[in-house]
């Protein structure tokens, strides 16, 4: 199992990727509001303000995180992602990574729509 760690750049995106996550078969996403460290950096010291602003605001991303069990469900999460950002590789889309998990209490496993405890 992994933790794919997807970080969005632009928040309007969200809910697009999560239905693509639907329609793959990749399920119990959990997101969470973020913001980058020049963000920060430019809420604080204002020489930096001019840097972090540039268009629409982009203060904010959306950080989604989610349990892979498979390396298929791994490139579906990550084929679904840029589907909606485009390729991550260019700039402004987001930023995936996956992280290995050694132990994991309380999934709660699904077939079809039914719940399997």
């Amino acid at each position: 199992m992994h933790l794919l760690i997807a970080i969005i750049n632009n928040p309007d995106y969200v809910i697009d990727i999560l239905d693509e996550f639907y329609k793959v078969d990749v399920r119990g996403a959990t997101v969470m509001d973020s913001k980058g460290m020049a963000h920060i950096i430019a809420d604080h010291i204002p020489f930096f303000a001019r840097f972090a602003e540039f268009g629409k605001d982009p203060s904010f991303n959306k950080t989604i995180f989610v349990v892979i069990d498979s390396d298929e469900s791994r490139k579906k999460a990550i084929d679904a992602i840029e589907r909606i950002v485009g390729d991550l590789n260019k700039p402004d889309t987001g930023i995936v990574m996956t992280i290995p998990i050694d132990f994991c209490k309380g999934l709660v496993k699904t077939e079809g729509d039914e719940l399997l405890r």
